[in-house]
């Protein structure tokens, strides 16, 4: 145990630890740990009990727990560092599972005859999925970088696949790229008019191309194969455990729709959700997320209630303003030269978007709002303030990404009970650095100075294989473009601070007596390790129970990369 931190691994005198006359037999003992409990009471311990009921008992020293428990089970932890389960405050558990599992994985890297080889080494065998869904080729990513112009062209994928209907998405799964098939089969004209939230990529005679970005890929999006029940179930059932396997014990789903819903409720009752997911179903929003039509979403945003569980909670909901910051199409929503919201750059109407979260924060349901240029989040935190006057003690809402904030926007978070939800947590990349994205500023420290409650997500859908968070928190401790987070910050942020975020704080997000048993062990001690980059997860417990163990893992060499 550090020496700086020998004084704090002592239970507080005015709750000490009593001896149990009659010892519950069922509860574990973990002792001689280097126990990281994110408490301000006690920071430190050397020793926890985890009761039969999956809560966390007695923390303490290990000569403490161990004379107030003489008969329960030990656990030796040797020294191992052990701190609380950690929290997604964004993910796409159920989109980034389907798209591992089920659909060609051609690399953001790949040329257009690559593109070609990889889907016909997929469609002839390489995927169990493709009967069960329609003869549709899905494949992820395509990057501008790899075609003429920078426009990929729906001729190369008529040439080799004909009648068939092949989308990719784009690199930022924002846009998507359809050929001729895929066009007529998902109902588009022949040469469409561009939609007021989106538009077409066109060749030089007008023809479109096949590239479609923001609104005008919605209807496409919506046209996908959903795919079976069952297989919706084993896609939800691989993200939840990948998400252990990376030591989440909680997740806030960031585009619900009625197939997760349907898919989380069959997971909760085959015992298999282990982790406290939060979902927040979408009620307004363009291109690739709903994947549903609005008028149907309106429904599961009624009946959602109907859903909610021990482990799943459904009353959260989502919606769009801007597109991302990030080159060919750069749809964020910027502020005009007078430093005015570009309302023009908005992909939600005004209206709708105000009367949406007056609605929703007076039904007491937290609104995730998307926002990635400077525009979009001063529009929606005017809106906000709006509301707050009308409604001062309403729920606490997120706005998620926030890429880009003006210092003044910063400081109207705490004020407006707002949470900057930070993704997608790729800091550590070299192709998303301000200075090649200049929109890519994730204002951390500012925030953090303005007194924001700040949570981090790995927005897995994105292009990366996991969604592992540990590189990006490394990043933003390096002292660079003005991110210099301390590390205790950062561990608080992605564990009790997620738990503030979706008001559970009472009930899990530090090791403290009466709260969920979700805990992780790590390879390192993750408050004084030089760095955390490239962490592995030996364990991941939740409520008390193993749900992750790197040595029998079959997929283990996804860990411990940057």
């Amino acid at each position: 145990m550090p020496s700086e931190s020998r004084n704090t691994i002592l239970t507080n005198q005015n709750n000490p630890i009593i001896p149990h006359k009659y010892p519950i037999e069922m509860s574990k003992v973990y002792i001689n740990g280097k126990v990281f409990t994110v408490s301000a009471a006690n920071e430190w311990a050397e020793a926890f009990v985890v009761t039969e009921d999956g809560t966390f008992g007695d923390v303490g020293t290990t000569v403490e727990i161990l004379n107030a428990y003489p008969n329960s089970q030990v656990i030796d932890l040797e020294g191992q560092f052990v701190m609380p389960g950690m929290h997604d405050a964004h993910c796409h558990l159920l989109m980034a599972s389907e798209e591992k599992l089920f659909e060609a994985k051609l690399g953001s890297d790949s040329t257009p005859d690559e593109i070609v080889k990889k889907f016909k080494e997929y469609s002839s065998g390489a995927c169990n999925h493709l009967d069960t869904v329609s003869n549709w080729l899905v494949g992820n990513f395509y990057h501008y970088a790899n075609f003429k112009d920078e426009k990929p062209d729906r001729q190369f994928l008529d040439d080799a696949f004909g009648d068939q209907p092949v989308v990719i998405r784009e690199y930022t799964t924002h846009n998507i790229f359809a050929n001729t098939a895929a066009l007529i089969a998902a109902g588009y004209e022949e040469n469409p008019v561009d939609p007021w939230d989106g538009y077409y990529v066109r060749r030089e005679d007008g023809t479109i191309t096949g590239e479609l970005v923001e609104g005008a890929a919605t209807r496409m999006f919506s046209s996908l194969p959903k795919g079976r029940p069952e297989d919706n179930i084993t896609a939800l059932e691989y993200g939840v455990k990948m998400a252990n396997r990376f030591g989440f014990t909680a997740v806030q789903e960031a585009s619900a729709n009625t197939v997760y819903l349907e898919a989380a409720k069959a997971l909760e009752e085959k015992g298999a959700l282990t982790i406290n997911l939060d979902a927040h179903v979408v009620f307004y929003g363009v291109g690739a997320f709903p994947q549903e039509d609005v008028g149907s979403l309106h429904h599961t945003l009624w009946n959602a209630k109907h859903y909610k569980s021990k482990h799943f909670n459904p009353m959260f909901t989502k919606c769009w303003i801007d597109g991302v910051p990030w080159h060919p199409h750069e749809t964020h929503c910027p502020l005009t030269e007078e430093g005015e919201v570009d309302y023009s750059r908005l992909l939600i109407p005004q209206e709708t978007f105000k009367k949406a979260i007056e609605r929703f924060d007076s039904e007491g349901r937290t609104c995730k709002v998307h926002v990635c240029g400077q525009g979009s989040a001063k529009f929606a935190l005017d809106c906000f303030e709006e509301l707050r006057k009308r409604r001062p003690d309403g729920v606490r809402h997120e706005l998620a990404h926030n890429m880009n904030v003006t210092d003044a926007d910063c400081a109207r978070y705490k004020r407006l009970n707002i949470t900057a939800e930070m993704s997608p947590a790729i800091w550590h990349d070299s192709d998303f650095q301000p200075e090649v994205n200049p929109g890519s500023v994730y204002p951390f420290n500012t925030l953090q100075d303005n007194g924001a409650l700040l949570t981090i997500g790995s927005d897995w859908v994105f292009a990366p294989d996991t969604p592992n968070i540990f590189p990006g928190l490394q990043a933003i401790m390096e002292n660079k473009h003005g991110w210099n987070m301390k590390r205790k910050d950062v561990l608080r942020i992605v564990t009790l601070d997620g738990a503030t975020a979706v008001g559970r704080e009472k009930n899990e997000g530090s090791i403290e007596k009466g709260k969920l048993a979700n805990f992780i062990i790590t390879d390192r001690n993750m408050v004084e390790a030089p760095s955390i980059a490239d962490t592995i997860v030996l364990k991941t417990f939740f409520e008390g129970k193993q749900v992750y163990d790197y040595e029998t893992d079959e997929l283990k060499h996804f860990q411990g990369k940057v």
